[in-house]
């Protein structure tokens, strides 16, 4: 971690609040200069459901460290006053360690044959599950990136151009649903309370698109036909078992590409079109209880993808309505300016980016959760929250913080599960200021989270109207991230509502708006 802190200039309360009228271009401002930012309490979007993170698949290391440097890790990922305070968390269940993989990129299998276990297997992700439950989170996501090999046509857990359309052997739909279930039904029944997990979600498939030829991590291409084959399969065994787990698919690879809203062909099937081949399947609506995911990779390259994607998949979700989205998956592979997202960046520069890549998928495609890739990476790679040097017993076990962590916690919190975007004018620029405003009303308080792009500080008033129950503001208190020291989700000064404050250059900032007594 850097160590940055930052100086809060706050400005003058004393001038009125009428705006003055705007020149050709640009936002109404107060007189004294502030950008006016208005929020409609009844112009009504989205719940969030969470913001979350992922074990895959540095948790089986991390998980084996020390005592105290496993609760650092825990503190910094799950607790509201040490850390971001992640409303959810994602346990990748293993498909069995694959020798020609490297071992952070393959997991074990609870799998010993067909309908018989271990449970004593991926020990030391189930603690990171534990410590997760210890911390107050309250919804777990069960994902997969492959079947067992047991269950895969060559016998291995990525894929090769022989398998044809998928690697999942032809007919064992059933029995996949049925290990899924098997596990998903032991972590509910866990006689161990602190080990009982009830997970909220399955995901039987990951970014299914993709062809996942080679060693490079456990992966399994699906095409759309197997993919239904899956989910009713699924759908089945879990009411079957009376496991009340929800699916969650197709968790497409990107948004930015066909596979999303057209066809993709390979191996004589067809891949893609997601929304239109699941959403406007009945069927399917009530399997997956009308709510879709995808990854928002590819699609945060300036000027364009960061809007025309999301305004062309918003279209389709526009036909089906009813849906929610999640954004399941995230890290930077492409960029704001196209160079990929290679090299730890651990300061300011990444955190705005991802910042903003939340904040359109938050406004633009109304995502009821946003979800990070893995969040402890050894890569030199901009898809981890925290970063180790640690490979192999024996090494440091290193924790470094980054800028992103706390600009992810900017958002996940404060913005928990059961608040309701409503609407925010006056923070629209990709390369200035961003904002959304969030209605708690089970903790009485408005949550506006800020983004300023910008190198120079914006003066801001907040203007709130229409709220339930007639409430008002009383006072906003933010928190602040930005490249100066100590600036990792401080708490600066609480000021009045209907005064002033001024956004440093280049940080994410939370205003929580206290709305009772």
């Amino acid at each position: 971690m850097w160590p940055f802190m930052a100086v809060v200039a706050l400005a003058s309360c004393a001038a009125t609040d009428r705006p003055v009228a705007p020149g050709p271009v640009g936002p109404p401002r107060t007189e004294t200069g502030a950008r006016i930012l208005d929020i409609d309490g009844a112009t009504r979007f989205q719940v969030m459901d969470n913001f979350a993170a992922s074990d895959c698949w540095s948790m089986q290391k991390v998980g084996l460290w020390s005592e105290e440097n496993r609760n650092r890790v825990a503190d910094l990922l799950f607790s509201m006053d040490k850390g971001i305070g992640l409303s959810a968390w994602r346990f990748n269940i293993g498909a069995g360690k694959c020798p020609d993989i490297s071992p952070w990129r393959t997991a074990e299998t609870f799998e010993t044959a067909e309908g018989r276990y271990d449970w004593s297997r991926q020990a030391a992700e189930r603690w990171f599950l534990a410590a997760a439950k210890a911390r107050g989170v309250r919804q777990f996501i069960a994902f997969v990136n492959s079947p067992p090999a047991r269950m895969t046509k060559n016998g291995k857990t990525y894929c090769t151009p022989e398998v044809g359309p998928t690697n999942l052997k032809d007919g064992h739909e059933g029995q996949y649903a049925r290990y899924l279930a098997d596990i998903l039904r032991h972590f509910r029944e866990d006689p161990d309370p602190a080990q009982r997990i009830d997970f909220g979600w399955i995901s039987p498939v990951n970014e299914p698109q993709w062809d996942w030829n080679g060693p490079g991590q456990e992966g399994n291409r699906v095409p759309n036909d197997v993919l239904k084959s899956i989910l009713r399969a699924l759908d089945a065994e879990l009411k079957r078992q009376s496991v009340p787990a929800k699916i969650l698919a197709p968790e497409s690879g990107s948004l930015a590409i066909p596979g999303m809203t057209g066809p993709i062909e390979m191996y004589g099937a067809r891949y893609g079109a997601y929304v239109r081949d699941f959403c406007g399947d009945p069927e399917m609506a009530d399997i997956m209880g009308r709510l879709v995911c995808s990854h928002s990779y590819r699609a945060d390259l300036l000027p364009n993808g960061l809007v025309n994607a999301r305004q062309k998949l918003r279209a389709q979700f526009d036909l089906y309505p009813g849906w929610k989205f999640w954004q399941s998956e995230y890290c930077v592979m492409q960029g704001p300016d196209g160079v990929g997202g290679g090299g730890r960046d651990m300061g300011i520069d990444a955190a705005l980016n991802i910042a903003r890549v939340m904040h359109q998928d938050l406004v633009l495609l109304n995502a009821s959760a946003w979800q990070w890739w893995t969040a402890v990476s050894k890569e030199h790679f901009q898809d981890g929250l925290l970063y180790t040097d640690y490979h192999k017993i024996g090494d440091p076990e290193t924790i470094y913080t980054s800028k992103t962590l706390w600009a992810f916690g900017n958002y996940s919190r404060f913005v928990r599960p059961g608040a309701r975007r409503v609407a925010l004018a006056g923070a629209e620029d990709l390369s200035g200021l961003l904002g959304s405003a969030w209605d708690d009303r089970e903790t009485g308080r408005l949550v506006v989270v800020l983004i300023n792009m910008g190198a120079a500080p914006e003066t801001v008033r907040l203007r709130e109207r229409r709220l339930q129950d007639n409430a008002a503001v009383r006072s906003w208190t933010p928190w602040v991230t930005s490249d100066q020291p100590g600036d990792d989700l401080r708490r600066d000064t609480a000021v009045a509502g209907g005064t002033d404050y001024t956004v440093p250059a280049r940080s994410v900032v939370t205003l929580v708006g206290n709305t009772g007594a």
